[in-house]
């Protein structure tokens, strides 16, 4: 009897796991608007007041400023002592609470800690190679992307980006007139990108400045946006003037809570993106990757034993080139390095290589496998959706990546003119 009755309890306990489980996969949207999604109209707001990019407090770090956060980098890197590009960094959503669409400029508590936190593991990355400005900005509130396409929303996201807007025309005033810039973003942060570079740079002699545009943790339609922002997927790792995206998500992952509200909406060619397809870039591509479908083993029939026995070595190793694919189906060995925190505060991280792979899927996101690292596994979002570890989790090959463009476009010939002013 005792033991049916702990069957009995067993047996309850995992028909309430299931239908909690199925309960939130069913309401988790609902239950995050109501709890995000600002109570007040957009015109009841509390308005924050207009930033002045010529002031240093509008600033979170930009030459002449205190940059601990940003010229922060684990064991075995450092930054750049004399920059070769100049950065213009934009950080994600950081502030979360529900009272308002737009946040102030000068954040503190929680909001301002994810600041530090986001300069840390993310604009990090560039510290090699560039010069980095990140400034400041009235950031729609975190509600405004529970409610996308909506009026309120709309206002919202274009108080942040007339910010942004303000903040590029200072840095280029700044900075020299041929210095090569590189964009960089995340979530919140790229979709004001996208929208620069479709408003203030595409066809413009800016253009031929950009390194590479690192658009990551926003999605981007290939046949309603790409057309209007001038510059093309990165498809080789020496190619400028190009754009980096992906979205990161563990399996089984379940975007669809992103992409149907980003479907839903019309592109930056007024074209509608439902039914369109992605830009996923994969982080860990590199020179030593031979691109998809070629066959390093196909070359000429031998004519000698010598060519004959060139031809087996390389059967043989395409073998176990085949071999290690079925062992490491996301092709982690290609991770330089994932940026482990020791801790929330990211005060101190570790770069740990192999451990997290990557795979562009047909849905447009990118698969970072079944078992992402347990110290990862913090602030993941439904749907299995890691969006804030995006950059941590690939953090060395995007510093790698940033750094051969940026050796590719300090030595190729100079673009020629006749661009639009």
């Amino acid at each position: 009897m005792a033991a049916r009755r702990f069957l009995a309890i067993i047996a309850a306990l995992i028909f309430l796991a299931i239908v909690g489980t199925v309960a939130y996969r069913l309401f988790a949207p609902y239950l995050m608007r109501a709890a995000f999604v600002p109570d007040v109209s957009f015109a009841e707001s509390p308005k924050p007041p207009p930033t002045f990019y010529d002031r240093a407090d509008a600033w979170l770090t930009r030459p002449g400023l205190p940059a601990d956060m940003v010229r922060w980098t684990p064991e075995g890197y450092t930054p750049a002592p004399k920059p070769a590009v100049a950065v213009f960094y934009v950080h994600p959503t950081t502030y979360l609470r529900g009272d308002r669409w737009n946040a102030p400029i000068a954040l503190t508590g929680d909001p301002r800690f994810r600041q530090t936190v986001f300069l840390k593991s993310q604009a990090s990355v560039f510290n090699g190679i560039g010069e980095i400005w990140a400034p400041k900005y009235r950031q729609a509130t975190f509600g405004a992307f529970l409610s996308l396409g909506e009026p309120d929303s709309a206002k919202a996201f274009a108080v942040a980006y007339s910010d942004i807007e303000k903040a590029f025309e200072l840095f280029l005033r700044e900075i020299p007139a041929d210095r090569k810039i590189i964009l960089a973003g995340h979530s919140q942060g790229s979709l004001h990108l996208v929208s620069l570079l479709a408003q203030k740079i595409a066809d413009t002699p800016v253009a031929d400045r950009i390194v590479a545009a690192y658009l990551i943790g926003w999605p981007i339609s290939i046949e309603a946006d790409l057309p209007a922002l001038g510059l093309k997927p990165c498809e080789t790792p020496e190619q400028t003037r190009c754009i980096i995206a992906f979205q990161s998500y563990a399996e089984p992952a379940q975007p669809e809570s992103i992409f149907d509200p980003f479907y839903t909406t019309a592109g930056l060619t007024g074209a509608p993106r439902k039914d369109t397809h992605l830009v996923c870039t994969d982080p860990l591509a590199g020179p030593e990757t031979p691109l998809e479908g070629a066959d390093p083993a196909a070359e000429a029939q031998p004519e000698t034993a010598e060519a004959e026995s060139t031809e087996s070595e390389a059967a043989d190793t395409t073998a176990e080139t085949a071999a290690a694919a079925e062992d490491d189906p996301y092709g982690a060995a290609r991770n330089l390095g994932t940026l482990i925190p020791f801790d929330e505060t990211y005060s101190d991280a570790r770069l740990e290589p192999g451990v997290v792979g990557a795979k562009c899927m047909e849905k447009g996101y990118l698969s970072i496998g079944e078992k992402p690292p347990s110290e990862l596994r913090s602030y993941v979002l439904p749907g299995n959706n890691y969006h804030v570890y995006d950059y941590p989790l690939f953090w060395a090959n995007l510093r790698t990546d940033a750094e051969r463009r940026t050796q590719a476009a300090l030595t190729a010939p100079v673009a020629a003119a006749g661009r639009k002013k």
